[in-house]
């Protein structure tokens, strides 16, 4: 009797031991740090491709790349595209025009997962509807959204030119039946399900969103829609288009912006402000650019 009395003994510690080992919650990692870093990865997202793909995704930002790489910038410079057939891309999704942005957007996901899993941050640059996918990532992982990750590290996200409040020429390319021009059209489905401030990630999202009042394909205010921690309107005597936020890094702008920690008011315009490459540099390089 005490023989089987200490089996059962024996037996209910293991079963008590395993079960109090399943309901042991490891506590998770803190997050990485904030700093002021040019060392941080910084992760570059091209816009929409008319031709159903880019030549290369180190060829759309060939002029960002190096300007941050001539600035003294140590990090990796690293590229996500969407598009079957492209080369030159640090990770490219095999999609096409009809490949919703929601998905593109889980593709991305889980790529900057790939670090944040290591406890690595990153910083995002983006063009265009680039933009739009960087926004939808960090919005359907925070609603733990299937197929994304459980969280991102993403510490600054810079957008250029981004249609965050849509885009007429997304309603005209529509009549060809592409979908991800139906999710930039204004009012969309898509769009509307982002809601209307900027998502964060399990550590924080420092936004900056920034438009031009020359851009002819993303109007001054859509590019800003959506509220972020800062944002930055070129005035229309900086003659800047929709291109030319993603590729001028050089000379003085007359601009003017609008944060949340100056009760978000927009500043008066004022020259001699930097390009749009520099601006978005530097604004990945802050961790808070107020």
């Amino acid at each position: 009797m005490q023989r089987l009395q200490g089996r059962l003994t024996l037996l209910l510690s293991v079963v008590l031991a395993t079960v109090i080992t399943m309901f042991t919650v490891t506590p998770a990692s803190a997050a990485p740090t904030r700093t002021n870093s040019n060392q941080s990865r910084v992760i570059f997202v091209h816009g929409f491709a008319p031709a159903g793909k880019h030549s290369s995704c180190s060829s759309y930002f060939s002029t960002a790349l190096s300007h941050f790489k001539d600035r003294g910038w140590t990090g990796s410079r690293l590229t996500f595209g969407y598009y079957r057939g492209q080369s030159g891309c640090s990770e490219n999704y095999a999609g096409t025009r009809d490949t919703s942005l929601k998905t593109v957007a889980k593709a991305f996901a889980n790529y900057v997962y790939s670090y944040s899993r290591n406890n690595i941050k990153v910083d995002v640059v983006a063009h265009s509807m680039g933009g739009l996918v960087v926004r939808a990532a960090l919005h359907y992982t925070a609603k733990r959204a299937s197929g994304f990750p459980p969280y991102l590290y993403i510490e600054d996200a810079v957008t250029l030119g981004s249609p965050h409040g849509g885009t007429g020429w997304g309603t005209a390319c529509s009549t060809v039946g592409w979908q991800q021009c139906k999710d930039m059209k204004p009012g969309s489905s898509f769009l509307n399900a982002l809601g209307s401030t900027m998502p964060n990630s399990r550590m924080g999202t420092d936004w900056t969103t920034v438009g031009s009042y020359d851009d002819e394909i993303v109007s001054e205010t859509s590019a800003v829609a959506g509220t972020a921690e800062h944002e930055w309107q070129y005035h229309g005597d900086a003659n800047l288009s929709h291109n030319d936020l993603r590729n001028v890094s050089t000379g003085s702008h007359k601009a003017r912006r609008k944060t949340t920690k100056n009760g978000a008011t927009w500043s008066g315009w004022g020259s001699g402000y930097a390009s749009p490459v520099s601006l978005a540099r530097t604004a990945v390089f802050y961790h808070s650019t107020s």
